[in-house]
């Protein structure tokens, strides 16, 4: 219990000290068209694009269920 506390207590400065740090080129762009680019429009929630509709079915369970079954057929058979 005492070499856990005293790790711990010795690892957590390094572990702050890391998140100072600048990392060079994270904010850095080599593509003048991407740096004049537009920023996008925020729209508001109502606006958004809709989502897809859902691929699962009211069998979806029972044919997940066969394929299932089918591979371990195929592994057995292997």
């Amino acid at each position: 219990m005492q070499f856990f506390r005293a790790s711990v207590l010795g690892l957590l400065p390094l572990l702050g000290i890391t998140g100072c740090g600048d990392v060079p080129g994270l904010g850095v762009t080599n593509d003048a068209a991407l740096d004049a680019a537009p920023y996008p429009d925020i729209l508001p929630q109502n606006a958004l694009p809709q989502p897809q509709a859902g691929r699962l079915t009211a069998n979806s369970e029972d044919e997940i269920d066969a394929r299932g079954a089918r591979l371990k057929d195929r592994a057995r058979a292997l």
